[in-house]
């Protein structure tokens, strides 16, 4: 069964919530999570890797907590797919690195090819804001 993790599941429902908030002012993560109805401790590892990315700030201090990195319309599915799963590679065939040896030769690979830039596609022209 091909599926994204809770883990991307998680980082969505989060942003969202983030998103809903309109506001600059940090959330905190117990917040987030209580909202979003998800472990407190797996969201802030989730919400550490989307830092990181750039997708959120994370703000210090007793009023810290989170925000958006960028406006919700400038955040795409893809970006969340990507980190939190360590990219979108539908078959081996595909991987950047160490790809299958059989690859020039393999008339499945194509339809593997089409099929992921379908997902990348939709996943691209996906913003948060669009959702809401």
């Amino acid at each position: 069964m091909l599926q994204i993790t809770r883990q991307t599941e998680y980082a969505i429902r989060g942003l969202q919530e983030l998103a809903r908030r309109e506001s600059d002012t940090p959330v905190q993560l117990k917040s987030i999570a209580g909202a979003c109805e998800v472990s407190e401790a797996f969201l802030a590892k989730i919400f550490q890797m989307l830092a990181q990315s750039g997708i959120v700030k994370s703000h210090r201090g007793v009023k810290g907590g989170f925000s958006l990195g960028r406006p919700a319309s400038e955040i795409t599915l893809r970006e969340v797919v990507e980190v939190c799963e360590g990219g979108i590679v539908l078959n081996h065939c595909l991987r950047s690195l160490d790809p299958c040896q059989n690859h020039a030769d393999c008339n499945v690979s194509k339809v593997w090819r089409d099929a992921q830039d379908a997902l990348t596609g939709a996943l691209e022209r996906t913003h948060l804001s669009d959702v809401m």
